[in-house]
């Protein structure tokens, strides 16, 4: 063979003939991230489901499911204010037309699911919380995923998952959860809009921005469709994020497609937008598109509402305070007691990545994001004191747990040293304490208080040593962890596997909880069905001891906000009986007669033997705390 000429590769193709192509896998394997996915999908459902069985009467939730029944039984699709004229007592009537002027998007999706049951299940009107708790999930996997990794999206749906603020909120039957899930929903579709406009800026740029401004403001209107005003916080995020990022022609196209793009002929068939967007420039033109959608979807009602009530309207924006409130830590550690600082370590350093970094990479860009979206959630009650706090610790619960899963992943990837669990792992460890320990928190406030006693000095002088001795500890392992990378991986390992444990455990606490008072209400609708299919009612009436002190201005404040538990009840296992509220026992003797069904309820008296005797009652439902008796007339009285 000769040296100057090469070997031959392969055998030479006959001219004319292709090469054969290389033989590719019947299925194409899936990218890593798309595993995460699956998981992510489990994280959010099997928690809430089995949290689903111990579900909760807690108000106002009862007031919105007597809203789904009005949609579903009254036909009052636009305006439920009207039924509550067939509310009796005036504080729950007040109550009830409170959570009226709310949107309605709740109440609907609420009748949807009482509507499935023939018997009209209370449970149906928690199916909406239920669900839009797993969306929420959901779309903290993929504003993680968006912009560091699926790594960090399923480190976020795994912290959320099993959050107990967030398994708490799905119990209820209130429109916590499903707004804001809207709302992150919308600030997911600002997201994926900001990155397609940068990333389709020399292919098509009519496509998919366009698409993702449409589902924004689709979602920002259900947002504000089930909140009033409530979805408007993302103008604040969105409006901070643009003027962080600045003038970057990638980020602000003109829309000038080169020859021959598809943007190009549809630009030549329609010139109009191609005008538009020349005078004010795309980001303004998606700006129009969002708001324009997002009014299409929440005004109609609003203009409704209007019509009929006039400035009674906004009395909406005031939302009946269920809880107490609390100051900004307070909130912080009831809301990620264990991923608490994690997540502020992880805002740090967001915050100094976004001074240093001037070159907008996606990591900088959605640290900056959750950053500001953590502070403006942050400071959102004090600039909306009225406003939904439920829904406003669940906006900052998500940036929170953001920021939390991007120091998981650092840690993971090594990008923080093992030096820095030196004030991690305490902090972790003093917070989980405070979250858990309310005898900790009452004497820190005794002794801020000067009502400290030598048992409370005691307490928190063990706390502080425990502190100490926890900090020494996390030293004398980093100091055993310079000497070989193994035990690095060791410390971090364990460190992780520990905030694991101890957010799976708090989420399994919350789930296996079960609430006595609706377990007892629940049981009380199941004999009334019972009863009432053997032999129908024909008349309820309700006797409340409290109804005697309604004209007491010191008692009119906690009549006001009356939860409406019982009523929810009877409503939906008799939904076509008037239900009549009695203040004693004596007006029962001037009720017609016929079959009966009598509740008491407080703890006021109960009808004597010879009161029984003669209307013919038997006890059908003795309550276990002394305050909810139920009797119905005898099932072999005759008497009509």
């Amino acid at each position: 063979m000769r040296a100057d000429v090469p070997p031959a590769a392969g055998p030479v193709p006959a001219p004319g003939l292709r090469p054969p192509e290389a033989a590719r896998p019947l299925i194409r394997p899936a990218p890593r991230s798309a595993v995460f996915f699956p998981l992510v999908v489990l994280v959010a459902i099997l928690p809430g489901l089995v949290a689903l069985n111990s579900w909760d009467l807690t108000p106002p939730g009862p007031l919105w499911g007597l809203r789904a029944l009005a949609v579903l039984d009254d036909g009052l699709l636009v305006d439920q204010v009207p039924a509550a004229d067939a509310i009796g007592p005036a504080g729950e009537a007040m109550a009830y037309r409170a959570v009226s002027y709310q949107p309605p998007l709740y109440a609907w999706l609420a009748a949807v699911g009482m509507g499935l049951s023939a018997d009209h299940d209370p449970i149906g009107s928690v199916l909406p919380s239920y669900i839009a708790g797993t969306f929420i999930v959901m779309l903290a996997y993929l504003h993680g995923r968006l912009w560091r990794g699926g790594g960090v999206g399923f480190a976020a749906a795994l912290l959320v998952g099993f959050n107990p603020n967030l398994l708490l909120r799905m119990q209820e039957a209130t429109p916590t959860t499903l707004a804001v899930a809207a709302t992150v929903a919308a600030l997911l579709c600002y997201g994926r809009h900001l990155r397609a406009t940068r990333d389709l800026i020399r292919s098509d740029p009519w496509a998919r921005p366009a698409f993702w401004a449409v589902a924004e403001g689709a979602c920002l209107g259900l947002a504000l469709l089930t909140l009033d005003g409530f979805g408007l916080v993302v103008v604040p995020i969105a409006a901070l994020h643009r003027l962080y990022i600045g003038p970057d022609p990638s980020l602000y196209p003109t829309f000038r497609p080169r020859p021959g793009a598809r943007g190009a002929s549809r630009s030549r068939r329609w010139p109009w937008p191609r005008r538009l967007a020349r005078r004010l420039g795309a980001a303004w033109v998606d700006t129009l598109l969002v708001v324009a959608l997002a009014a299409l979807i929440a005004v109609p009602w609003q203009v409704a509402m209007f019509r009929a009530h006039g400035w009674d309207m906004l009395s909406g924006l005031e939302f009946p305070s269920w809880s107490e409130t609390s100051s900004l830590p307070a909130r912080l550690f009831e809301l990620a007691p264990v991923t608490l600082p994690l997540g502020l370590y992880g805002a740090a350093r967001a915050f100094r990545l976004g001074l240093m970094d001037d070159e907008n990479t996606p990591e900088t860009v959605g640290g900056a994001f959750w950053l500001l979206w953590l502070c403006v959630a942050a400071l959102l009650p004090a600039f909306w004191p009225a406003g939904p706090r439920g829904a406003m610790d669940l906006l900052l619960l998500v940036p929170l747990n953001l920021l939390a899963a991007s120091t998981v992943a650092d840690l993971v990837n090594r990008r923080i040293p093992v030096r820095a669990l030196i004030a991690l792992a305490p902090a972790t460890a003093f917070s989980v304490m405070w979250w858990a320990s309310a005898d900790l928190r009452g004497a820190v406030g005794d002794l801020a208080h000067g009502r400290a006693s030598a048992a409370t000095a005691l307490g928190v002088h063990l706390a502080f040593d425990l502190a100490i001795v926890s900090i020494l500890l996390t030293r004398r392992l980093e100091i055993w962890s310079r000497r070989k990378d193994v035990h690095r991986r060791i410390v971090l390992a364990g460190f992780l596997l520990t905030v694991l444990a101890i957010t799976v455990g708090t989420g399994v606490q919350e789930v296996v909880f079960r609430h006595s008072e609706t377990h007892e209400l629940l049981a009380l609708r199941t004999m009334i069905l019972r009863r009432n299919r053997e032999h129908p009612f024909e008349s309820l009436s309700v006797v409340r001891s409290d109804l005697a002190a309604a004209s007491d201005p010191a008692r009119s404040a906690d009549l006001a906000f009356t939860g409406g538990w019982l009523r929810f009840i009877l409503r939906t296992a008799l939904p076509h009986l008037a239900q009549h509220d009695l203040r004693t026992v004596d007006e029962l003797l001037a009720e017609p007669d016929g079959r009966r069904l009598i509740l008491f309820t407080g703890a006021g008296e109960r009808p004597s033997y010879p009161v029984k005797s003669k209307l013919h009652l038997e006890a059908i439902h003795p309550g276990r705390t002394g305050i909810l008796d139920a009797y119905a007339t005898a099932q072999d009285d005759t008497r009509r």
